[in-house]
């Protein structure tokens, strides 16, 4: 009888050890999104992503992304959902004093030192000329998040620098990230960055507002920012 509850035994033990470290079904999906290849882009708010090399997934929290971001890569889901949103929410009313609807606000937010900013509807004639959020999706491929984002998680050094006057330059780094393996411990590498910049005016107009956003664009891009550059997962 000894060998034979000596058995029993140790397979209760093992049996308690596979549970306990076995991952619950809220932790790890075990469906085709949880595992294979994947690529994704991420804002390196405070520039810790190793640019070279390789890295895990859940690395990502630790280089100061956001957990649920970090969870929403686990699952599979690999652009963020402010993009979207916002395309599908109606646009700000027109403040009153606003001289013609291109001054109209669509957004307005505390930048990263807690300065009012703003985002207006602007106008794109065309070439360089034009502002607001009409030049920064129509020529520059940019959305009002992912502007937001560069005011708000500037580069740590040199992120945000005065251009001139009333006028502010952000920058931010975006990464183009591709993954292996499976759930948090796919391995990962980055495979492209595009620095974004984001100039801003703060001078204030009739309505009160600062001016807001002039132009956003990515550096030695002529043109539009590649789709993944708005689709980071942390915007």
């Amino acid at each position: 009888m000894q060998p034979l509850r000596s058995a029993v035994a140790s397979a209760v033990v093992m049996t308690a050890c596979a549970i306990a470290l076995a991952p619950t079904a809220a932790q790890a999906d075990e469906g085709p999104a949880a595992k294979g290849d994947m690529s994704f882009s991420v804002i390196d708010a405070k520039s810790a992503i190793p640019r070279t090399g390789t890295f895990q997934l859940r690395d990502l929290a630790r280089y100061g992304v956001e957990q649920k971001a970090v969870n929403r890569l686990a699952e599979g889901r690999t652009s963020g959902a402010a993009d979207s949103a916002e395309k599908a929410a109606p646009a700000a009313p027109a403040a009153p004093a606003a001289p013609d609807p291109a001054y109209s606000i669509v957004g307005e937010w505390k930048d990263k030192d807690g300065w009012d900013t703003t985002m207006r509807q602007g106008k794109w004639p065309g070439g360089d000329y034009g502002f607001g959020l009409t030049k920064v999706d129509q020529k520059h491929n940019l959305s009002l998040a992912a502007v937001k984002a560069t005011t708000k998680y500037p580069r740590p050094t040199g992120g945000k620098k005065q251009q001139g006057g009333t006028s502010y330059i952000y920058v931010t780094d975006v990464l183009h990230v591709k993954c292996s393996g499976w759930w948090i411990f796919r391995t990962c590498r980055v495979v492209e960055v595009k620095a974004v910049d984001a100039v801003v005016n703060f001078r204030v107009l009739r309505d009160n507002k600062p001016f807001g956003v002039v132009t956003a664009y990515c550096e030695n891009t002529p043109g539009r920012c590649p789709d993944w550059v708005r689709q980071a997962i942390n915007i």
